[in-house]
């Protein structure tokens, strides 16, 4: 059985890998549409995404989470 510590470092970890999929999903789509309008959504819906990494990733260091 995991403790509460464990399952909050296993629910942190799952978010982080979460954002660096969409992240890396979207810059690729980005590559493969040629309308500008759809390139410009999904390039803000990375950003979104790699800052929601930068944020989460920067809370688990505080929290001692590797």
């Amino acid at each position: 059985m995991l403790t509460e510590q464990e399952r909050m470092n296993n629910a942190m970890k799952e978010m982080l890998f979460h954002e660096e999929s969409m992240a890396k999903k979207y810059s690729e789509l980005t590559q493969e549409i040629t309308d500008p309008k759809l390139q410009q959504m999904l390039k803000g819906m990375e950003m979104a995404a790699r800052n929601s990494y930068g944020t989460l990733s920067q809370k688990m260091s505080s929290l001692g989470i590797v």
